[in-house]
């Protein structure tokens, strides 16, 4: 089973112009994530999640990136993502 991504229920994030803006509780930041990140952000806030497989596929539609770079780039961002809160894994 592939591990997948929601949004941190604690967290309070907005869109704005395409780009995602996150404030964590734990420490009050405001993060701003870029767009790959954003992409990943907006996937993990949909019902089933996101896992590193469907984010990999958006970004190469969305982005000039091979299957390979991609999978690579999801994978650390989502760890990033998980690591500063703004993101929860579940298996």
């Amino acid at each position: 089973m592939s591990v997948k991504y929601h949004r941190n229920p604690q967290t309070a994030g907005r869109l704005i112009d395409g780009m995602a803006f996150v404030v964590t509780p734990d420490d009050n930041k405001l993060h701003t994530l870029n767009n790959t990140a954003t992409k990943l952000w907006e996937l993990a806030g949909e019902d089933d999640g996101c896992t590193v497989d469907s984010g990999a596929s958006e970004l190469v539609k969305h982005f000039q990136v091979g299957e390979a770079q991609a999978k690579t780039d999801v994978s650390v961002c989502l760890d990033d993502l998980v690591r500063r809160q703004i993101l929860v894994a579940s298996e």
